[in-house]
């Protein structure tokens, strides 16, 4: 079992969709969206749309697999899925074939649980499969480590999964995906790249709309050359084009770390580090006042999330903001006095 864990916008998706191609003959995956369920109540209806979700796998590869009706799993779907269907497949696959079953979004399934469209005896079924299933291998991807999740239902897969983070491209592969798609029909100036660099800390989605906003304006003014000059002058186009993203990760967080956001906003330089009284005692000239102890919990999560980075200098902790992006967004549409609209406890002493 296999946990691919990061921020949205990172490229989950986008590399599970591409198993397909990369992976070996052997391995077989099916992508599962974890969202598309729920429309209908029971174990009985998840397991039908998992066993179509194999099917369809299947038909890429010109195998042919009748999918029951959902009728002939309703009286015990689990030992439907595991003794009927799942043998079925095997027997039209080659042997050596091991199915990858790659579940995305993968917090869905507590909201099913917790709703009661689904029995907590799924989660139990699902570490039963990955003992037991012969041929199966299984793939989460999400947004949370499992042990954020609730462990009443998590806590049975804790001890049989591997983890991998996916967080943003190292600066080599962030050089390589800005300039080697156009060129040689259009190159990057040395600065402009820098500057690309430091407004998006390499997030695949913001490197991807920065890209966009400069190659639209670059065939629209027929030049083959971007500086650094058309990155500023670019910034508001992917402002308002990342505005959905920018918005969603606003509504992500907590009144103290929009604080927190909003203070580096507009109070500092977005590129310098600066220490956490620093950025207490700016707000407090604006009637803001912070506990200190939740402030440094809210800078830590903002390091978890990828918004700020840490730097750690002879034991001393200082923070700047890691996606310039994100800086320049808030300063445009937030306000020091938005804050005590959005939350009244944050003010006075």
């Amino acid at each position: 079992m296999l946990i691919l864990v990061g921020e949205r916008r990172t490229g989950k998706t986008s590399a599970l969709l591409r198993l397909e191609t990369y992976a070996p003959a052997h391995l077989l995956p099916v992508y599962v969206d974890c969202q598309s369920f729920g429309v209908i109540e029971g174990m009985s209806a998840l397991l039908h749309d998992i066993a179509w979700f194999i099917a369809d796998a299947l038909a890429v590869r010109e195998y042919e697999i009748d999918v029951p009706e959902l009728d002939e799993w309703d009286n015990d779907p689990a030992h439907f899925f595991q003794r009927q269907f799942l043998p079925a497949v095997y027997e039209i696959l080659p042997e050596e074939t091991t199915l990858i079953l790659v579940f995305d979004e993968f917090e869905a399934f507590e909201n099913l649980v917790n709703d009661g469209i689904l029995p907590q005896t799924f989660f139990p079924f699902l570490r039963h499969l990955m003992q037991h299933g012969r041929g199966l291998s299984f793939v989460f991807a999400g947004t949370h480590r499992l042990e954020e999740m609730s462990t009443d239902y998590w806590s049975v897969l804790f001890n049989i999964a591997l983890y991998q983070q996916v967080g943003y491209l190292d600066e080599a592969a962030a050089r390589a995906l800005i300039g080697q798609p156009v060129a040689p029909h259009i190159i990057y100036d040395d600065l402009a790249i820098d500057k690309i660099l430091r407004v998006t800390a390499g997030h695949p989605y913001f490197l991807q709309l920065v890209c966009y906003t400069l190659i639209n304006r670059a065939n629209q003014h027929e030049t083959g050359y971007i500086t650094i000059s058309d990155v500023n002058l670019a910034l508001k186009d992917m402002l308002r084009l990342g505005e959905v993203h920018f918005a969603y990760l606003w509504q992500q967080s907590t009144s103290y770390e929009r604080a927190l956001l909003t203070a580096v906003a507009h109070l500092h330089d977005h590129e310098v580090p600066f220490q956490p009284a620093e950025i207490l005692q700016s707000l407090e000239q604006y009637n803001v006042y912070l506990d200190p102890v939740e402030a440094l919990t809210s800078l830590n999560s903002l390091v978890e999330r990828g918004i700020m980075r840490e730097l750690v200098e002879e034991g001393a902790s200082s923070y700047v903001l890691r996606i310039g992006l994100v800086g320049l967004w808030t300063a445009q549409n937030k306000s020091l006095a938005q804050l005590h609209q959005d939350d009244p406890l944050l003010v006075g002493g």
